[in-house]
């Protein structure tokens, strides 16, 4: 095949730009103006009134509890369990009365452990398995406004991990053979339908009656409400593995889960293929905001590639299942967008009309596309983005060589030096991100010259 990839038609699917004149604005591409569309005016965010999460000192001792629970029960271990249960035995209608340990020095684990479970189960049943389920409640579906000043640094720091409650209520449900298992089960199905409410809420981020064909008015919004919504699900699913939740309940989240890192994809892509097809002022905003999410992009990737190595969506043949489909759609989205931005910024480079920042936005573009293909690593990824990260990298090294022949033919024209040097500037730091080091160092060294040699002389 060679160095460059072909695309399945058998074209190639990199296209090295040709060479262009290095001076004036012959070669430069005209941004076309965005079409004008009317901006609807945004919903008033709804404020809600702050309040504590329920039964917080409940769940912490539940926690503690558990910890008991998890060890083989000795008379001490047997005493401490007690004690932490003693200011809740009056809720669980036990009466307050003597020791029930006392005179077991010396009996089976077994007969401590049916003594002591006698007198622990009631706390355990009509005491902490609710209360932790409406704190769970509370914390992973309940809509709360975060406190502010010291109360919430005071409530924050002394909230349970929700992942610690979680393997505390299925240790009390052991503990107690399986009674009390409907409250595990409350948690487990308020997740599901708030995760399909929350997936059903993503959908529509960023779709606005103003926009055209659809197309969300704000992308990186919308791909930074997607991330954190699926970091979210996924934060769901693991608790609910950790409650202990069946395989139906299970594959339905990660289904929700997987759903969302699809539509961000898609979104993600059609972005990049509108800057692609129409080169205009709202595309280029748009692709941008796009590209410099790259933290999203890597953790939504990283779910599809997820779900791709683990066969949870059932493959048939000859047909791509919908997570590898909405991934290769991405893929080719960004090479062809790399392509336009090589070609572009080729073209470009020795423009002195071509606006600065504009240019300045390419390059980072190029830089934040490179990242993108360097990080994502799993064992799955696509082989296309090795490919396309040795591309931006060659075409970085070959608009640096550009770029310093641009200053050596720019000595004594001020106006195009005064153009080409913050250009070179930025292409060094490409460089460096890009790994060209040799290139860089070299073009680092003709722009100190250049700039020595057009500084005034006093």
């Amino acid at each position: 095949m060679g160095f460059w990839p072909a695309r399945r038609n058998g074209t190639p699917r990199f296209r090295a730009p040709t060479a262009q004149p290095a001076a004036g604005g012959h070669g430069a591409i005209p941004l076309r103006p965005a079409p004008a569309s009317p901006t609807p005016e945004p919903a008033a965010p709804v404020r809600l009134s702050a309040r504590k999460l329920r039964h917080a000192r409940e769940a912490q001792d539940a926690i503690k509890a558990a910890a008991i629970l998890r060890q083989p029960l000795t008379l001490d271990r047997a005493e401490a369990l007690l004690a932490i249960l003693e200011p809740y035995r009056r809720r669980a209608s036990l009466p307050a009365g003597a020791n029930p340990l006392h005179g077991l020095v010396g009996q089976s684990p077994a007969r401590l452990h049916e003594i002591a479970m006698r007198h622990a189960a009631p706390v355990l049943l009509d005491v902490f398995l609710p209360a932790a389920r409406e704190h769970m409640l509370d914390r992973l579906v309940g809509v709360l406004r975060p406190l502010e000043g010291d109360e919430a640094a005071r409530q924050d720091g002394g909230l349970p991990s929700a992942i610690d409650l979680a393997n505390a209520m299925r240790t009390m449900i052991g503990a107690l053979r399986g009674a009390g298992r409907q409250h595990a089960l409350a948690v487990i199905d308020a997740v599901i339908e708030d995760s399909r409410a929350m997936v059903q809420r993503a959908s529509g981020i960023g779709q606005t009656p103003g926009s055209q064909g659809g197309q969300p008015a704000d992308h990186s919004h919308t791909l930074g409400e997607f991330s954190h919504t699926l970091l979210r699900l996924e934060a769901l699913r693991l608790i609910m593995e950790t409650l202990g939740a069946r395989s139906p309940a299970l594959d339905a989240l990660a289904y929700q889960s997987r759903r969302v890192a699809r539509l961000a994809l898609r979104q993600a892509a059609a972005a990049i293929n509108g800057f692609v097809r129409e080169r205009n002022l709202l595309t280029l905003r748009d692709s941008l905001l796009v590209i410099a999410k790259i933290d999203s992009l890597i953790v939504v990737a990283l779910r599809i590639l997820d779900s791709l190595q683990a066969h949870e969506e059932e493959a048939t043949p000859f047909v791509k299942v919908a997570d590898e489909e909405a991934l290769d759609d991405y893929v080719e989205a960004i090479v062809r967008l790399a392509e336009a931005l090589v070609q572009l910024t080729t073209r470009t480079l020795a423009s002195p009309d071509f606006d600065e920042l504009l240019f300045v936005a390419l390059l980072r573009k190029i830089k934040w596309l490179y990242r993108f293909c360097d990080r994502l690593g799993h064992a799955h990824r696509p082989k296309e983005l090795d490919e396309l990260r040795d591309y931006l990298g060659l075409q970085s090294a070959m608009l640096g060589r550009q770029c310093a022949e641009a200053l050596s033919g720019a000595v004594g024209d001020p106006v195009l030096m005064a153009r080409l040097l913050p250009r070179a500037d930025e292409l060094v730091l490409l460089l460096g991100d890009v790994g060209r080091l040799k290139v860089r160092d070299m073009l680092a060294e003709r722009v100190a010259v250049a700039r020595n040699d057009s500084a005034p002389t006093k």
